[in-house]
């Protein structure tokens, strides 16, 4: 907004010209793009927490504790995973102090 004085002291304020907005240009067409929309069930909020409920208790009851072999196999294979991972991580680590030392 541009504020300018006449010959008589009195100021105007002059609304500066609207720019028209840049289109943007994407690679693929989103026109036909919609979002999801939620719907509650018919009882409304506490309906929904009813059923999700319902449905933590259907799997609370088919779980299980795990005997002794299968929770070994567990942690040998958890153990496993975490040495490789820390392992591919050393090698990675060893590799970016060299690059930077002689390169």
């Amino acid at each position: 907004m541009d504020i300018t004085q006449d010959s008589t002291g009195t100021s105007e304020k002059k609304e500066a010209p609207e720019q028209p907005k840049p289109e943007i240009k994407l690679p693929i067409d989103i026109s036909n793009l919609r979002m999801p929309s939620f719907k509650l069930p018919e009882g409304g909020i506490l309906q929904l927490l009813k059923i999700k409920f319902a449905e933590y208790k259907r799997v609370w009851q088919i779980t299980k504790k795990p005997d002794k072999t299968e929770y070994t196999a567990t942690v040998k294979a958890s153990g496993l995973g975490i040495i490789v991972i820390g392992v591919i991580g050393f090698i990675i680590a060893m590799i970016v102090q060299i690059l930077q030392r002689f390169g």
